[in-house]
């Protein structure tokens, strides 16, 4: 190979590397983006027959403490998918499907729990704020 075709190859994996690191990037941001999303279901879930003040003083809450809560959607996702390979195990194991189970319900309660705690601080907020709103 002369020098010329050496600059090309060279192009050509540092093309390909960014090509990757881009993919990868692009995953991982829409990764965050359904997080997002999971997240803001919640919130419509649980706040939709409160007040707009309510309402707004959770949204707040909520980001406040969104590292809370993405650790516990994590978990719950985590418990799910060890559900789910318990499962699929070869030989199947009652003991340990059960077990998972017990996991991924102690997970939806802690979000649960987590979530409700945000909307008892908002609701606490929006009642300790004086009646002109300010």
């Amino acid at each position: 190979m002369n020098r010329r075709s050496w600059i090309w190859m060279a192009v050509l994996v540092v093309l390909a590397l960014s090509l990757a690191l881009n993919f990868f990037f692009i995953g991982y941001a829409a990764h965050g983006l359904r997080q997002a999303v999971a997240a803001r279901g919640l919130i419509s879930e649980m706040v939709g027959a409160y007040s707009p003040e309510v309402r707004r003083e959770f949204r707040s809450v909520m980001r406040d403490n969104r590292a809370r809560t993405f650790a516990a959607l994590r978990d719950l996702r985590a418990a799910r998918a060890d559900l789910a390979a318990a499962g699929k195990a070869e030989p199947f194991d009652e003991a340990a499907v059960r077990q998972a189970m017990a996991a991924v319900r102690a997970a939806t309660t802690n979000l649960q729990s987590t979530v409700q705690d945000y909307l008892l601080t908002a609701m606490k907020n929006v009642h300790a704020k004086p009646a002109g709103g300010g």
